[in-house]
């Protein structure tokens, strides 16, 4: 029996989404709201609260994507951490066989995340000690916590899909969490060869990680978490640091016959014709302006191998609901076809969008016009 959102859907919510990744046909366009998160959940009324993801989903009458553990356990013999937190700040120092290294990270109470205040490497020596971190690893599934993500994909069912994660590419993390965009590019500018060489060592860690989730994992998708926007790497960069080693974890995944995603949130318009090569299924949080710079069309006319999740971005959200379904229906309009589509935030859901007006889009969603 397929488990309906709407009366008149044909398709389960799995069944869905699963064809929209494959490039299939649908019965309409899938739409997933990305609420099922402390960023938004926490700042709405009580009673919205109180849903489980499950309730909230079938309220505002959107499909499930749902997050799944890992199951990794990456063993760093060469190295000891230490980690505290005070008044919103976590610290934590690796201690390395060449001396410390120092890193802080302050919770931001408006979108409930984490973000980085201090880099762990901050100059050359600290760059030859963060080496030991990628010295003599092992990486692991640790079956308790596969169990359980077995059991919650199992809860899920029909209701909709599941991902998990591996990790984020060399460059990226550095940028992102070790080394931040200055000092990375002044460091691949001053000591390339280190720096090669540090990648190097990184991505075979990374592989195996790849590897290894993609072969335990009961996830539907196995996603590269990349971040990737082009105000943080030159398209020149991207294709000498990222694209390979994007393309060898894309064939690690899909050689367990598990779906590939690319988690691609920033400015990707000089990126699309080299990312519609990479193997993978999807683009996600594919975001429009002006918060980044693509809108579906050139995602369906110039990487048209690639599933679109995504379509609008956060600010969209805040307009009146007769507002959002125009602009929607525009840009599915403008696209050569709709099948390799899944509407959605992009981003987390803005929190000051209701349930209510997510409620009112999933409402409009079968009367969406969509080109098969």
């Amino acid at each position: 029996m397929v488990s309906k959102i709407h009366p008149g859907d044909q398709m389960s919510s799995r069944q869905r989404l699963l064809a929209a990744y494959r490039g299939e046909a649908v019965d309409r366009l899938p739409y997933w709201a990305k609420v099922c998160n402390p960023t938004w959940r926490t700042t709405q009324p009580a009673r919205v609260r109180a849903w489980s993801d499950r309730q909230l989903l079938d309220y505002i009458l959107a499909d499930g994507i749902f997050g799944v553990g890992n199951a990794l356990r990456i063993r760093r013999p060469r190295v000891e951490e230490d980690s505290s937190t005070a008044d919103g700040v976590r610290t934590t120092v690796t201690r390395t066989p060449d001396g410390d290294l120092r890193e802080q990270w302050r919770m931001d109470p408006a979108t409930r995340s984490w973000h980085p205040v201090e880099f762990p490497v901050k100059t050359i020596d600290d760059l030859k000690r963060f080496g030991w971190v990628y010295e003599d690893v092992s990486v692991e599934i640790d079956q308790e916590a596969l169990a359980k993500a077995a059991a919650v994909c199992e809860q899920i069912g029909e209701r909709g899909i599941t991902k998990t994660s591996w990790g984020t590419s060399p460059l990226m993390h550095l940028v992102e969490h070790v080394i931040g965009p200055v000092n990375t590019h002044l460091m691949l500018a001053d000591v390339p060869e280190e720096m090669d060489e540090l990648i190097e060592r990184m991505h075979a860690v990374c592989l195996a990680a790849a590897r290894e989730v993609a072969h335990s994992t009961p996830a539907d998708l196995v996603c590269s978490v990349e971040n990737t926007s082009t105000t943080l790497i030159s398209p020149a960069q991207f294709d000498r640091y990222c694209y390979g080693h994007l393309c060898d974890y894309g064939r690690a995944v899909e050689e367990e016959r598990k779906m590939h995603e690319l988690h691609m949130c920033g400015l990707l318009g000089a990126l699309l014709e080299r990312i519609d090569t990479i193997p993978a299924a999807s683009i996600e949080a594919f975001s429009s302006p002006t918060l980044a710079d693509t809108r579906l069309a050139d995602g369906r006319t110039r990487a048209p191998s690639k599933t679109l999740v995504g379509g609008t971005n956060c600010c969209v959200w805040l307009w009146p609901a007769e507002r959002i379904e125009d602009y929607i229906a525009a840009e599915l309009a403008a696209c050569p076809d709709n099948r390799r589509t899944v509407l959605t935030t992009a981003g987390v859901a803005p929190p000051a969008c209701s349930a209510e007006t997510f409620r009112r889009i999933g409402e409009w969603i079968p009367r969406a016009a969509i080109k098969m």
